[in-house]
Parts: C-alpha cells; structure tokens; sequence
C-alpha cells in the first residue's frame, strides 16, 4: 500500500508551520500607530501631538515643558494572497510550484490567523477559481493548502492577475502576489497599477523551478511538454541552447525586476521553499503589515 502524496505533502506543511510558531510568530505585532493605543510607548512635546488627554504631569514636571503620553496601537490588516494556480505552476523538479505555493499559503494564512488580520485567498487560471475554503479557525491553513494541492489546473489558461486584482477592496490592504510570471506582463502591469491607485501594499514572490532556468548537461533531444496545450517539442541539448536559455531567463528577470521596481516593490525570487527563505519572507512579511 503507497502513502498517498498529498498527505505527506501536508504532513509537510504541518511541520513547517510549527516551526514558525516557534520561530516568528509566537509574540504580539508591532505597531507604526501612536495614539490612544493601549501600551505605553514613550512621551513627546505636547505641540508635536496635541492631545489634553494624554498629558503626562510627571514627565511635564520634569522636563518643565508640556508633555504628552504616546501608546502603541495594535491594529488588525486585511491581507489578501493572490495566486497564480495555472498550469505553469503544476511543473517542478523536487516538488512542483503548486506544492510550494501550498506551503506559503498555509504560513500566510497562519500568520494572520495569529496576528487576527482578515485574510482571504484568490486564486486565479486566466480567471478568478472558485471554491476555496474561507478562514474559519486554526485547521484553516491546512485546508487551504489541501484544496490548493487538489485543484485541477487542466485545461486552464493564464493571465487572470487582473481580475483577481478586482477582487480586492478599495481599502488598503497587504497584497501578496506569488506568480512564476512566465507569460506576459502587460496583464501584470495593469494589475499593479490598479494596486498602487489604491496605495496597497504589495509583497511579491517569484517562484521558479531550477529545470527553467538551466538545461542538465550532456548533449542530446529532450522532451519538453507545455503544460496548457499539452505539446511536446523536443529540443536539442547543447552548450549553446544552454548560453541561449540563461540569457533569456536572466532578461526575463530584469523585466520583471523592472516592472515592479517601477511601482516601488522589491521581487522576491524564490528557487526552492527553504528554512532560509521562509526566515527571510516573514521578516519582509511583518514589516509591511505595519504599514496597513
């Protein structure tokens, strides 16, 4: 009897997500927020925040100017993950994007289930797909990453960024996109400048798979299928279809480097799902959420 992939996947997921609880996310969020908040931060000159409230006599006496009380505020964001669950994402060499891209989801979704931020997932073909579990409690993470290992990306197209894109309210909010963005950009574009009208936060992830980036060695005709059209071409292997290949992916790079740079937004290029770089995404994670 063979173990059935989906469950050791979230077997997996489980474990990761227990390390972050130990690691990341197991103390209160901070806040840029100052105000009528609930802890005390620190005291300011009363003309720099002018609140008769909020005097405080004792610092007053002693520094014999008018002086305030200033308290961290602890507020709640909206966090909205759109991704890219097309065929595209179905390819992978240890384990496929869709397998990675379940991974990062149950963390974020976790993240903000802790935090107490609302949290909604939107995943998209070349169009918004339904039935995704929505957050209830704990077990919800593990949820979503299940139905996004189950779904059936056959037959799908790209290109639905913008209308998932639509889907998020004109509120600010932390959007987070993870793509491979291996098709055209011009649909990128026009969903970024449909964020930054609405002055969201965007996190964006990347997420390549090595056999996309570089040929194996050798010399010879590989197979190579495309994932929507289901074709198979076969490409002759040498050392100049690797040059060729490694130039055009460090382009597409720079492309996509550039575009989100021109909104202000650092990509994040993930080759694999590993302990470094999900360290690295919750720390760049936290630090935008307080910007919400």
């Amino acid at each position: 009897m063979t173990s059935n992939p989906t469950n050791l996947r979230l077997k997996e997921i489980r474990y990761w997500i227990r390390w972050l609880s130990r690691s990341f996310v197991a103390g209160r969020w901070n806040s840029y927020f100052r105000g009528r908040g609930f802890d005390f931060q620190s005291v300011a000159p009363f003309r720099e925040d002018p609140d008769m409230v909020r005097i405080n006599q004792k610092a007053t006496l002693t520094s014999g100017e008018l002086q305030v009380s200033q308290f961290s505020e602890e507020r709640n964001a909206s966090i909205f993950l759109l991704a890219n669950i097309g065929p595209s994402m179905a390819f992978g060499t240890a384990e496929t994007k869709l397998e990675r891209l379940a991974l990062l989801a149950a963390i974020f979704s976790y993240s903000a289930y802790r935090a107490k931020d609302s949290f909604r997932f939107v995943g998209y073909t070349d169009e918004v797909e339904l039935g995704f579990p929505k957050p209830r409690d704990r077990s919800y993470p593990i949820m979503l990453a299940e139905a996004i290992l189950n779904f059936d990306w056959r037959g799908k197209k790209r290109g639905g960024l913008v209308r998932a894109v639509a889907k998020v309210p004109k509120k600010k909010s932390l959007v987070v996109i993870i793509s491979d963005h291996l098709g055209k950009l011009d649909g990128t574009e026009r969903a970024l400048q449909a964020l930054a009208a609405a002055r969201h936060e965007v996190l964006s992830i990347i997420l390549w798979d090595e056999r996309e980036t570089r040929f194996p060695g050798g010399w010879g005709f590989m197979p190579l299928q495309d994932l929507e059209t289901g074709k198979v071409q076969h490409v002759l292997v040498s050392p100049r279809s690797r040059r060729i290949l490694e130039r055009n992916i460090a382009e597409r790079k720079r492309e996509i480097e550039s575009l989100f740079r021109g909104f202000g937004i650092q990509p994040h290029f993930f080759s694999q799902t590993s302990e470094e770089d999900l360290a690295s995404l919750v720390q760049i994670f936290l630090a935008l959420r307080t910007r919400v």
